[in-house]
Protein backbone atom coordinates (compact mmCIF):
# COMPACT_ATOMS: atom_id res chain seq x y z
CA UNK A 1 0.00 0.00 0.00
CA UNK A 2 1.36 3.43 -1.23
CA UNK A 3 2.05 6.17 1.74
CA UNK A 4 -0.67 9.22 1.42
CA UNK A 5 1.51 12.70 -0.09
CA UNK A 6 0.67 15.88 1.08
CA UNK A 7 0.72 18.60 -0.88
CA UNK A 8 3.44 21.20 0.20
CA UNK A 9 2.10 24.91 1.23
CA UNK A 10 4.41 27.00 -1.02
CA UNK A 11 2.43 30.37 0.13
CA UNK A 12 5.18 32.54 1.66
CA UNK A 13 4.44 33.09 5.54
CA UNK A 14 3.18 36.73 5.90
CA UNK A 15 5.05 38.57 9.05
CA UNK A 16 2.91 41.64 10.44
CA UNK A 17 4.35 44.77 12.12
CA UNK A 18 4.02 45.02 15.88
CA UNK A 19 5.40 48.52 16.16
CA UNK A 20 7.54 50.96 15.24
CA UNK A 21 10.22 53.96 16.51
CA UNK A 22 12.08 56.35 15.49
CA UNK A 23 15.93 56.46 15.88
CA UNK A 24 17.22 59.32 18.42
CA UNK A 25 18.71 62.19 16.51
CA UNK A 26 21.85 63.55 17.49
CA UNK A 27 20.34 66.54 18.08
CA UNK A 28 16.41 67.77 18.56
CA UNK A 29 17.42 71.27 17.76
CA UNK A 30 17.91 72.37 14.28
CA UNK A 31 19.06 76.03 12.75
CA UNK A 32 16.56 77.32 10.08
CA UNK A 33 18.04 76.04 6.57
CA UNK A 34 19.29 73.21 7.90
CA UNK A 35 18.19 69.33 7.39
CA UNK A 36 18.13 66.39 9.41
CA UNK A 37 17.72 62.72 8.25
CA UNK A 38 15.30 60.74 10.65
CA UNK A 39 15.41 56.81 10.86
CA UNK A 40 12.39 54.84 11.12
CA UNK A 41 12.98 51.29 12.83
CA UNK A 42 9.93 48.81 12.15
CA UNK A 43 9.49 45.54 14.63
CA UNK A 44 9.68 42.76 13.98
CA UNK A 45 12.80 42.90 12.17
CA UNK A 46 11.50 40.45 10.09
CA UNK A 47 8.18 42.46 9.40
CA UNK A 48 6.71 41.70 5.65
CA UNK A 49 5.83 45.34 4.99
CA UNK A 50 7.90 47.92 6.55
CA UNK A 51 7.02 50.88 4.44
CA UNK A 52 6.97 53.93 6.15
CA UNK A 53 4.52 57.50 5.70
CA UNK A 54 6.49 60.62 6.83
CA UNK A 55 4.22 63.75 7.66
CA UNK A 56 5.01 66.88 9.55
CA UNK A 57 2.67 68.23 11.80
CA UNK A 58 3.88 71.90 10.98
CA UNK A 59 5.20 71.90 7.26
CA UNK A 60 5.82 75.53 7.84
CA UNK A 61 8.50 75.27 10.39
CA UNK A 62 9.76 71.73 8.85
CA UNK A 63 9.00 69.71 5.84
CA UNK A 64 9.78 65.79 5.36
CA UNK A 65 10.42 63.79 3.06
CA UNK A 66 8.84 60.12 1.93
CA UNK A 67 12.61 59.39 2.97
CA UNK A 68 12.78 61.05 6.67
CA UNK A 69 14.78 64.04 5.68
CA UNK A 70 13.59 66.76 7.45
CA UNK A 71 13.99 70.96 6.28
CA UNK A 72 13.89 73.32 8.70
CA UNK A 73 12.02 76.54 7.13
CA UNK A 74 11.36 78.73 10.50
CA UNK A 75 11.47 78.98 13.94
CA UNK A 76 9.26 77.03 16.37
CA UNK A 77 8.77 73.06 17.08
CA UNK A 78 7.35 71.39 15.24
CA UNK A 79 6.32 66.93 15.62
CA UNK A 80 7.30 64.52 12.87
CA UNK A 81 5.64 61.51 12.57
CA UNK A 82 6.70 58.13 10.62
CA UNK A 83 3.43 56.00 10.57
CA UNK A 84 3.46 52.15 9.05
CA UNK A 85 1.59 51.42 6.33
CA UNK A 86 0.79 48.32 7.53
CA UNK A 87 -1.19 48.10 11.01
CA UNK A 88 -0.68 52.00 11.00
CA UNK A 89 1.48 52.17 14.03
CA UNK A 90 2.60 55.66 14.75
CA UNK A 91 6.34 57.23 15.93
CA UNK A 92 6.77 60.87 16.98
CA UNK A 93 10.29 62.55 17.12
CA UNK A 94 9.54 66.37 18.59
CA UNK A 95 12.42 68.80 17.16
CA UNK A 96 12.78 72.38 18.00
CA UNK A 97 13.65 74.83 14.92
CA UNK A 98 15.65 77.64 16.04
CA UNK A 99 16.45 80.96 13.64
CA UNK A 100 20.07 80.97 12.34
CA UNK A 101 21.72 83.68 14.28
CA UNK A 102 23.85 85.22 11.53
CA UNK A 103 26.69 87.59 11.65
CA UNK A 104 24.43 91.23 11.73
CA UNK A 105 25.01 93.22 8.55
CA UNK A 106 26.33 95.79 10.51
CA UNK A 107 29.00 95.14 13.38
CA UNK A 108 28.54 97.00 16.81
CA UNK A 109 31.33 98.48 16.03
CA UNK A 110 29.39 100.66 13.49
CA UNK A 111 31.37 102.60 11.67
CA UNK A 112 33.99 99.65 10.62
CA UNK A 113 34.74 99.15 6.90
CA UNK A 114 32.73 96.72 5.99
CA UNK A 115 32.82 97.22 2.61
CA UNK A 116 36.87 95.94 2.41
CA UNK A 117 35.24 92.06 2.70
CA UNK A 118 32.33 92.11 0.03
CA UNK A 119 33.15 89.90 -2.56
CA UNK A 120 32.95 90.92 -6.41
CA UNK A 121 29.52 89.21 -7.01
CA UNK A 122 27.52 86.59 -5.07
CA UNK A 123 27.54 83.30 -5.75
CA UNK A 124 24.37 81.43 -6.71
CA UNK A 125 23.45 78.22 -8.42
CA UNK A 126 22.31 78.71 -11.95
CA UNK A 127 23.31 75.09 -13.30
CA UNK A 128 19.92 74.07 -13.36
CA UNK A 129 18.12 77.30 -14.29
CA UNK A 130 17.35 76.50 -17.73
CA UNK A 131 13.51 77.64 -18.35
CA UNK A 132 11.46 80.30 -16.71
CA UNK A 133 9.97 77.29 -14.35
CA UNK A 134 13.17 76.73 -12.66
CA UNK A 135 13.69 79.96 -11.72
CA UNK A 136 13.22 81.26 -8.07
CA UNK A 137 9.25 81.68 -7.51
CA UNK A 138 6.89 83.68 -4.75
CA UNK A 139 3.60 82.68 -5.61
CA UNK A 140 0.66 84.60 -4.30
CA UNK A 141 -2.83 83.97 -3.85
CA UNK A 142 -5.45 86.59 -2.40
CA UNK A 143 -8.86 85.90 -0.37
CA UNK A 144 -10.58 87.76 -2.89
CA UNK A 145 -8.84 86.47 -5.86
CA UNK A 146 -7.96 89.87 -6.85
CA UNK A 147 -5.53 92.04 -6.70
CA UNK A 148 -4.55 93.81 -3.23
CA UNK A 149 -6.97 97.47 -3.45
CA UNK A 150 -4.96 99.60 -1.44
CA UNK A 151 -1.95 100.70 0.15
CA UNK A 152 -3.41 101.84 3.16
CA UNK A 153 -4.29 98.39 4.97
CA UNK A 154 -3.71 94.68 4.57
CA UNK A 155 -5.58 91.60 3.15
CA UNK A 156 -5.59 88.17 3.56
CA UNK A 157 -3.94 85.59 1.27
CA UNK A 158 -1.14 82.62 1.13
CA UNK A 159 2.06 82.62 -0.42
CA UNK A 160 4.48 79.72 -1.48
CA UNK A 161 8.40 80.53 -2.15
CA UNK A 162 9.57 78.00 -4.51
CA UNK A 163 13.55 77.10 -5.60
CA UNK A 164 13.07 73.96 -7.75
CA UNK A 165 16.37 74.25 -9.39
CA UNK A 166 18.03 75.42 -5.61
CA UNK A 167 19.30 78.43 -6.99
CA UNK A 168 19.52 80.27 -3.80
CA UNK A 169 19.36 77.92 -1.00
CA UNK A 170 19.24 73.77 -0.65
CA UNK A 171 15.40 74.29 0.26
CA UNK A 172 13.17 73.79 -2.85
CA UNK A 173 10.07 75.10 -1.52
CA UNK A 174 8.50 76.75 1.69
CA UNK A 175 4.84 75.03 1.65
CA UNK A 176 2.05 77.41 1.39
CA UNK A 177 1.43 79.73 4.24
CA UNK A 178 -0.90 82.65 5.03
CA UNK A 179 -0.20 86.06 5.06
CA UNK A 180 -1.05 89.31 4.17
CA UNK A 181 -0.54 92.10 1.65
CA UNK A 182 -0.82 95.06 0.81
CA UNK A 183 0.41 97.67 -2.00
CA UNK A 184 2.85 100.04 -1.54
CA UNK A 185 5.08 103.07 -3.33
CA UNK A 186 4.27 106.04 -5.12
CA UNK A 187 4.82 106.58 -8.79
CA UNK A 188 5.62 102.78 -9.28
CA UNK A 189 1.87 101.96 -7.93
CA UNK A 190 -0.68 102.05 -10.40
CA UNK A 191 -3.81 100.96 -8.41
CA UNK A 192 -5.46 98.07 -8.01
CA UNK A 193 -5.55 96.50 -11.10
CA UNK A 194 -2.32 98.01 -12.56
CA UNK A 195 -0.03 95.38 -14.16
CA UNK A 196 2.99 95.77 -12.01
CA UNK A 197 2.47 97.01 -8.58
CA UNK A 198 5.46 97.02 -5.57
CA UNK A 199 3.58 95.18 -2.48
CA UNK A 200 4.58 94.62 1.06
CA UNK A 201 3.52 91.33 2.28
CA UNK A 202 3.53 90.26 6.39
CA UNK A 203 3.96 86.69 6.76
CA UNK A 204 2.29 84.36 9.61
CA UNK A 205 5.85 83.64 11.13
CA UNK A 206 9.41 84.10 10.96
CA UNK A 207 10.53 82.38 8.10
CA UNK A 208 13.89 82.28 6.44
CA UNK A 209 13.63 83.08 2.54
CA UNK A 210 15.86 81.99 -0.43
CA UNK A 211 18.62 81.74 2.07
CA UNK A 212 17.62 84.85 3.67
CA UNK A 213 17.88 85.01 7.70
CA UNK A 214 14.07 84.53 9.14
CA UNK A 215 11.67 87.11 8.65
CA UNK A 216 8.24 88.13 8.73
CA UNK A 217 7.97 91.42 6.48
CA UNK A 218 9.03 91.55 3.14
CA UNK A 219 9.10 93.75 0.29
CA UNK A 220 8.16 93.38 -3.20
CA UNK A 221 9.76 95.58 -5.42
CA UNK A 222 8.15 95.99 -8.87
CA UNK A 223 10.80 98.40 -10.35
CA UNK A 224 8.15 98.77 -13.73
CA UNK A 225 10.07 102.20 -14.17
CA UNK A 226 13.38 100.37 -14.45
CA UNK A 227 14.36 98.83 -18.63
CA UNK A 228 17.25 97.06 -17.00
CA UNK A 229 15.90 95.67 -13.84
CA UNK A 230 19.16 95.95 -12.31
CA UNK A 231 19.39 99.63 -10.80
CA UNK A 232 18.56 98.56 -7.55
CA UNK A 233 20.94 95.65 -7.55
CA UNK A 234 23.82 97.74 -8.87
CA UNK A 235 23.07 100.49 -6.60
CA UNK A 236 22.79 98.21 -2.85
CA UNK A 237 25.95 96.53 -4.29
CA UNK A 238 27.67 100.27 -4.45
CA UNK A 239 25.89 100.76 -0.47
CA UNK A 240 27.36 97.74 0.74
CA UNK A 241 31.35 98.62 -0.97
CA UNK A 242 30.87 101.79 0.44
CA UNK A 243 29.90 100.28 3.86
CA UNK A 244 26.87 102.06 4.34
CA UNK A 245 25.49 101.16 8.00
CA UNK A 246 23.27 98.60 6.89
CA UNK A 247 21.90 97.26 3.28
CA UNK A 248 19.14 95.30 2.98
CA UNK A 249 19.55 91.66 1.94
CA UNK A 250 17.40 90.76 -2.02
CA UNK A 251 16.78 87.99 -4.45
CA UNK A 252 15.55 88.30 -7.59
CA UNK A 253 12.10 86.44 -8.25
CA UNK A 254 9.38 85.20 -10.58
CA UNK A 255 6.06 86.54 -8.82
CA UNK A 256 2.59 85.32 -9.87
CA UNK A 257 -0.51 86.56 -8.33
CA UNK A 258 -3.89 84.70 -8.76
CA UNK A 259 -2.03 82.84 -11.32
CA UNK A 260 -1.13 85.69 -13.21
CA UNK A 261 2.65 85.59 -14.31
CA UNK A 262 3.86 89.16 -12.95
CA UNK A 263 7.62 88.59 -14.29
CA UNK A 264 10.71 89.53 -12.78
CA UNK A 265 10.18 91.11 -9.03
CA UNK A 266 13.35 91.77 -6.19
CA UNK A 267 12.15 89.91 -2.99
CA UNK A 268 13.72 93.03 -0.37
CA UNK A 269 14.11 92.99 3.51
CA UNK A 270 11.63 95.52 4.71
CA UNK A 271 13.12 98.39 6.43
CA UNK A 272 13.01 98.30 10.21
CA UNK A 273 15.28 99.32 13.32
CA UNK A 274 17.38 96.29 15.04
CA UNK A 275 20.58 97.25 15.98
CA UNK A 276 22.30 94.09 15.39
CA UNK A 277 20.94 92.90 12.11
CA UNK A 278 18.95 95.63 10.35
CA UNK A 279 19.15 99.95 10.32
CA UNK A 280 21.30 100.03 13.76
CA UNK A 281 19.22 101.21 16.38
CA UNK A 282 17.61 100.87 19.34
CA UNK A 283 14.50 101.90 19.72
CA UNK A 284 13.21 102.49 23.57
CA UNK A 285 9.48 103.46 24.09
CA UNK A 286 9.68 107.05 26.16
CA UNK A 287 12.58 107.18 26.50
CA UNK A 288 14.29 110.27 24.92
CA UNK A 289 17.55 109.48 24.44
CA UNK A 290 17.08 106.35 22.43
CA UNK A 291 16.62 105.62 18.76
CA UNK A 292 14.96 107.33 16.28
CA UNK A 293 14.29 106.59 12.44
CA UNK A 294 13.15 109.62 10.64
CA UNK A 295 12.59 109.56 6.54
CA UNK A 296 12.53 112.68 4.72
CA UNK A 297 9.81 112.03 1.55
CA UNK A 298 7.78 114.92 0.34
CA UNK A 299 4.98 112.40 -0.25
CA UNK A 300 1.70 112.30 0.98
CA UNK A 301 0.82 109.49 3.63
CA UNK A 302 -0.41 108.73 6.68
CA UNK A 303 3.49 109.45 8.85
CA UNK A 304 3.02 112.01 10.75
CA UNK A 305 5.87 114.33 10.10
CA UNK A 306 7.41 118.18 10.30
CA UNK A 307 8.79 120.83 7.93
CA UNK A 308 12.62 121.40 9.07
CA UNK A 309 12.98 125.00 9.49
CA UNK A 310 16.12 125.71 7.31
CA UNK A 311 15.31 123.82 4.20
CA UNK A 312 11.74 123.17 4.42
CA UNK A 313 11.68 119.42 4.31
CA UNK A 314 8.79 117.31 5.02
CA UNK A 315 10.21 114.75 7.32
CA UNK A 316 8.62 111.85 8.32
CA UNK A 317 8.91 110.00 11.47
CA UNK A 318 9.19 106.64 11.21
CA UNK A 319 9.92 104.91 14.68
CA UNK A 320 8.88 105.32 17.33
CA UNK A 321 5.89 106.04 15.21
CA UNK A 322 3.24 108.47 16.67
CA UNK A 323 0.74 106.16 15.19
CA UNK A 324 1.59 102.73 16.63
CA UNK A 325 -0.71 100.32 17.16
CA UNK A 326 0.69 99.26 20.79
CA UNK A 327 -0.13 102.74 22.58
CA UNK A 328 3.16 101.80 24.77
CA UNK A 329 5.28 101.80 21.50
CA UNK A 330 4.37 105.16 20.38
CA UNK A 331 6.26 108.17 20.05
CA UNK A 332 5.45 110.57 23.19
CA UNK A 333 5.96 114.47 22.47
CA UNK A 334 8.87 114.77 24.73
CA UNK A 335 10.71 111.89 21.75
CA UNK A 336 9.12 114.17 19.05
CA UNK A 337 10.21 117.49 20.51
CA UNK A 338 13.93 116.14 20.94
CA UNK A 339 14.56 114.69 17.18
CA UNK A 340 12.62 118.02 15.62
CA UNK A 341 14.98 119.72 17.49
CA UNK A 342 17.67 117.60 17.18
CA UNK A 343 17.41 117.99 13.65
CA UNK A 344 16.36 121.39 13.63
CA UNK A 345 19.97 122.20 14.83
CA UNK A 346 21.56 120.19 12.28
CA UNK A 347 20.35 122.13 9.43
CA UNK A 348 20.75 125.69 11.17
CA UNK A 349 24.70 124.48 11.77
CA UNK A 350 24.88 124.22 8.32
CA UNK A 351 23.17 127.20 7.36
CA UNK A 352 25.75 128.86 9.50
CA UNK A 353 28.34 127.73 8.28
CA UNK A 354 29.60 126.72 11.71
CA UNK A 355 31.39 123.23 11.03
CA UNK A 356 32.58 121.98 14.57
CA UNK A 357 29.30 122.76 15.34
CA UNK A 358 27.99 120.36 12.03
CA UNK A 359 30.83 117.91 13.14
CA UNK A 360 29.21 117.33 16.43
CA UNK A 361 26.33 116.33 15.53
CA UNK A 362 25.97 114.34 12.44
CA UNK A 363 28.14 110.89 11.85
CA UNK A 364 30.20 112.56 8.79
CA UNK A 365 31.71 109.06 6.91
CA UNK A 366 27.79 108.04 6.59
CA UNK A 367 26.85 111.23 4.90
CA UNK A 368 29.35 110.90 2.58
CA UNK A 369 28.66 107.42 2.24
CA UNK A 370 24.76 108.02 0.85
CA UNK A 371 26.07 110.59 -0.90
CA UNK A 372 28.48 108.47 -3.13
CA UNK A 373 26.07 106.10 -4.19
CA UNK A 374 23.14 108.34 -4.94
CA UNK A 375 26.13 110.93 -6.53
CA UNK A 376 27.72 107.84 -8.31
CA UNK A 377 23.66 106.66 -10.03
CA UNK A 378 23.11 110.14 -10.44
CA UNK A 379 19.67 108.78 -8.58
CA UNK A 380 16.74 111.56 -8.91
CA UNK A 381 14.67 110.01 -6.08
CA UNK A 382 17.90 110.04 -3.59
CA UNK A 383 18.60 113.82 -3.59
CA UNK A 384 17.90 114.03 -0.47
CA UNK A 385 14.29 114.30 -1.97
CA UNK A 386 12.64 111.02 -1.48
CA UNK A 387 13.63 107.56 0.49
CA UNK A 388 16.02 109.41 1.98
CA UNK A 389 16.50 108.03 5.85
CA UNK A 390 18.10 109.21 9.04
CA UNK A 391 18.79 107.82 12.34
CA UNK A 392 20.05 108.53 15.68
CA UNK A 393 21.03 106.49 18.45
CA UNK A 394 21.79 106.88 22.08
CA UNK A 395 25.38 106.92 21.49
CA UNK A 396 26.03 108.07 18.30
CA UNK A 397 25.16 111.70 16.14
CA UNK A 398 22.30 111.91 13.16
CA UNK A 399 23.55 109.24 10.64
CA UNK A 400 22.17 108.11 7.61
CA UNK A 401 21.58 105.06 7.71
CA UNK A 402 20.72 103.18 4.12
CA UNK A 403 19.65 103.76 0.76
CA UNK A 404 16.46 103.20 -1.06
CA UNK A 405 14.34 103.35 -4.40
CA UNK A 406 16.81 103.55 -7.72
CA UNK A 407 14.32 103.07 -10.35
CA UNK A 408 14.97 106.37 -11.77
CA UNK A 409 18.63 106.38 -11.44
CA UNK A 410 21.75 105.88 -13.75
CA UNK A 411 19.82 107.73 -16.63
CA UNK A 412 16.73 106.50 -16.30
CA UNK A 413 14.89 109.24 -15.76
CA UNK A 414 14.60 111.53 -19.50
CA UNK A 415 13.52 114.90 -18.28
CA UNK A 416 15.98 115.06 -15.05
CA UNK A 417 18.44 117.12 -16.81
CA UNK A 418 16.26 119.74 -17.69
CA UNK A 419 13.86 119.57 -14.10
CA UNK A 420 16.70 120.56 -12.47
CA UNK A 421 18.37 122.73 -15.12
CA UNK A 422 21.63 120.62 -15.41
CA UNK A 423 24.94 121.64 -17.31
CA UNK A 424 25.56 117.91 -17.94
CA UNK A 425 23.44 114.76 -17.76
CA UNK A 426 24.29 111.08 -16.69
CA UNK A 427 26.99 109.98 -17.32
CA UNK A 428 28.80 112.90 -17.35
CA UNK A 429 28.52 116.05 -14.42
CA UNK A 430 27.75 116.71 -10.68
CA UNK A 431 23.83 116.53 -9.65
CA UNK A 432 23.45 115.63 -5.68
CA UNK A 433 26.42 118.34 -5.05
CA UNK A 434 24.73 120.90 -7.14
CA UNK A 435 21.26 120.16 -6.55
CA UNK A 436 19.61 120.31 -3.52
CA UNK A 437 16.20 118.77 -4.28
CA UNK A 438 12.56 120.07 -4.30
CA UNK A 439 11.95 122.01 -0.86
CA UNK A 440 8.45 122.08 -1.19
CA UNK A 441 7.26 118.83 -2.44
CA UNK A 442 6.13 118.91 -6.14
CA UNK A 443 3.03 119.88 -6.55
CA UNK A 444 4.21 123.48 -7.26
CA UNK A 445 4.74 124.76 -10.79
CA UNK A 446 7.22 123.23 -12.48
CA UNK A 447 8.66 125.84 -13.70
CA UNK A 448 9.26 127.76 -10.32
CA UNK A 449 10.48 123.92 -8.77
CA UNK A 450 12.85 123.64 -11.27
CA UNK A 451 14.70 127.41 -10.52
CA UNK A 452 14.15 126.06 -7.18
CA UNK A 453 16.07 123.02 -7.59
CA UNK A 454 19.10 125.21 -7.53
CA UNK A 455 18.57 126.17 -3.57
CA UNK A 456 21.01 124.50 -1.52
CA UNK A 457 20.39 122.39 0.92
CA UNK A 458 22.30 119.43 2.88
CA UNK A 459 25.12 118.47 0.27
CA UNK A 460 25.66 122.36 -1.28
CA UNK A 461 27.04 123.71 2.19
CA UNK A 462 28.90 120.42 3.27
CA UNK A 463 30.77 121.19 0.07
CA UNK A 464 32.02 124.28 1.68
CA UNK A 465 33.62 122.66 4.62
CA UNK A 466 37.22 121.56 4.21
CA UNK A 467 36.66 118.57 6.39
CA UNK A 468 33.98 117.65 4.75
CA UNK A 469 35.88 117.81 1.39
CA UNK A 470 38.87 115.93 2.88
CA UNK A 471 37.40 113.18 4.09
CA UNK A 472 35.25 112.21 0.86
CA UNK A 473 38.46 112.42 -0.95
CA UNK A 474 39.99 109.87 1.73
CA UNK A 475 37.29 107.67 1.31
CA UNK A 476 37.35 107.95 -2.38
CA UNK A 477 40.47 106.41 -2.65
CA UNK A 478 39.80 103.93 -0.37
CA UNK A 479 36.40 102.42 -2.24
CA UNK A 480 37.52 103.69 -5.83
CA UNK A 481 39.34 100.00 -6.79
CA UNK A 482 36.11 97.93 -5.39
CA UNK A 483 34.05 100.34 -7.04
CA UNK A 484 35.61 99.27 -10.78
CA UNK A 485 34.23 95.69 -10.20
CA UNK A 486 30.72 97.02 -10.42
CA UNK A 487 30.45 96.25 -14.40
CA UNK A 488 31.68 92.25 -13.76
CA UNK A 489 29.23 92.53 -11.03
CA UNK A 490 26.37 93.36 -13.53
CA UNK A 491 27.75 91.00 -15.78
CA UNK A 492 27.41 88.12 -13.38
CA UNK A 493 23.39 89.37 -12.53
CA UNK A 494 22.58 89.05 -16.36
CA UNK A 495 24.04 85.45 -16.18
CA UNK A 496 21.92 84.87 -13.02
CA UNK A 497 18.76 86.24 -13.74
CA UNK A 498 19.13 84.96 -17.78
CA UNK A 499 16.23 82.82 -18.23
CA UNK A 500 14.30 86.61 -17.21
CA UNK A 501 16.10 88.65 -19.26
CA UNK A 502 15.20 89.53 -22.71
CA UNK A 503 17.78 90.08 -25.42
CA UNK A 504 17.25 93.49 -25.37
CA UNK A 505 17.47 94.12 -21.15
CA UNK A 506 20.98 91.95 -22.02
CA UNK A 507 21.45 94.83 -23.98
CA UNK A 508 20.62 97.72 -21.95
CA UNK A 509 22.68 96.50 -19.31
CA UNK A 510 25.68 96.37 -21.39
CA UNK A 511 25.24 99.84 -22.61
CA UNK A 512 24.57 100.41 -19.04
CA UNK A 513 27.70 98.33 -17.87
CA UNK A 514 29.77 100.73 -20.30
CA UNK A 515 28.29 104.40 -19.29
CA UNK A 516 29.20 103.17 -15.24
CA UNK A 517 32.46 102.95 -16.36
CA UNK A 518 32.36 106.57 -18.05
CA UNK A 519 30.43 107.80 -14.85
CA UNK A 520 33.48 106.52 -12.50
CA UNK A 521 36.32 107.82 -14.17
CA UNK A 522 34.27 111.26 -14.70
CA UNK A 523 34.25 111.03 -11.13
CA UNK A 524 37.38 109.92 -10.22
CA UNK A 525 39.07 112.89 -12.30
CA UNK A 526 36.75 115.58 -10.17
CA UNK A 527 36.34 114.43 -7.09
CA UNK A 528 40.51 114.11 -6.64
CA UNK A 529 40.67 117.70 -7.73
CA UNK A 530 38.08 118.81 -5.24
CA UNK A 531 38.72 121.68 -3.13
CA UNK A 532 36.19 123.58 -0.19
CA UNK A 533 34.31 126.51 -2.74
CA UNK A 534 31.47 128.55 -1.89
CA UNK A 535 27.57 127.81 -3.44
CA UNK A 536 26.69 130.31 -6.19
CA UNK A 537 22.75 130.15 -5.84
CA UNK A 538 21.72 132.14 -9.07
CA UNK A 539 24.62 130.16 -10.54
CA UNK A 540 23.78 127.05 -9.24
CA UNK A 541 26.94 125.48 -9.15
CA UNK A 542 30.33 126.27 -6.96
CA UNK A 543 32.97 129.23 -7.39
Amino acid sequence: MEEEVKPVDTKEKTVSVSGVSITAPETNVLKVGESLQLLAVVVPDDATDKRVIWSSGKSAVATVDSYGNVNALSAGEVTIYAQTEDGGFIARCTLTVEEEKEEPDTPKERWTDTGSDVPVYPTYNVTNVKSQSDFPLVEITTSTGRPPASKDYYEDGTVRFADPAKMYSEVTEIPTMEMQIRGRGNSTWEGQYGSKNPYRIKLSAHTAVFGMKGDKDWILLSDRLDNTMIRTAVALRISRLVSMPWTPKYRMVRMTLNGEDKGLYYLVEQKEVDRDNKIPVTVQPGVVDSGYLLELDNKSDSDDYFYSTQFNKKVKYKDPDPYDDDVAKRMTSDQKSYITDYFNSVEKAMVDKDWDKVHSLIEMDSWIQNYLVHEITMNKDGNMRLSTYFAKDSDTKLFMPMVWDFDRAMGQDSYQQTEFALPQFWPYGWFVRIRGGYPNGEDTDWSYNRSYGKRPSYYQYLFEDPAFVARLKELWELYKPRLDNIPAFMEKMIEYNSVMYSDNKKSRIRSMEEEYKTRIEWLDGQIRSLKAQTYNYSKGDFE
